[in-house]
């Protein structure tokens, strides 16, 4: 089976997407290149018949109000394999709304998918580098800028990463 995933792309104010779109071009290129900045609510469950699957998400969204979130952390995130590490962004507003909606769509078929060994953070990855020293040292600047960038979340989208792009199944809009 092709493994799924749950996303959230935001809906931001063009500045402030472009600025996170060259951001990630600067510090996460291979990963700019496969997916636009975006939430993940959902990651790679391959488990659950696409229908089924679909069914669950667009039931879940059916009862979610848009959220809204504001940025204002950049958080480091080490990589649990090697030294590396990932710069987040991580919203002040929202995170506990975010977090929810995460929480909901892994009930019924996709229980079983969910991996608590590592907890959920609400984010968007900015950049990924080599030595989580370097990824720190980014953070810090990025917080010394005092940013504010604020979104909504009114689409979830389920897609599935093939020929190294993430493709769009299916899209539903949120309450």
């Amino acid at each position: 089976m092709t493994a799924l995933y749950t996303i959230a792309y935001p809906f931001l104010n063009e500045s402030d997407r472009l600025w996170i779109e060259s951001f990630r071009a600067a510090h996460d290129r291979s990963k700019q290149k496969v997916i636009a900045a975006h939430f993940t609510l959902v990651f790679g469950a391959a488990e659950v018949p696409v229908d089924r699957y679909q069914s669950h998400i667009e039931s879940v969204v059916q009862g979610t109000s848009v959220i809204r979130f504001c940025f204002r952390y950049a958080m480091v995130c080490a990589d649990q394999h090697n030294d590396s590490a990932y710069v987040f962004l991580v919203p002040d507003e929202g995170y506990s709304a975010i977090s929810k909606l995460h929480d909901l769509l892994y009930t019924g078929p996709l229980e079983s998918s969910l991996r608590l060994a590592f907890p959920y953070i609400p984010h968007i990855t900015v950049g990924y580098l080599p030595s989580q020293l370097e990824a720190k040292r980014l953070c810090d600047i990025l917080n010394e800028q005092n940013l504010e960038i604020a979104g909504v979340i009114n689409t979830i989208t389920v897609g599935s990463i093939k020929d190294g792009t993430f493709g769009n199944v299916a899209r539903y809009s949120l309450r």
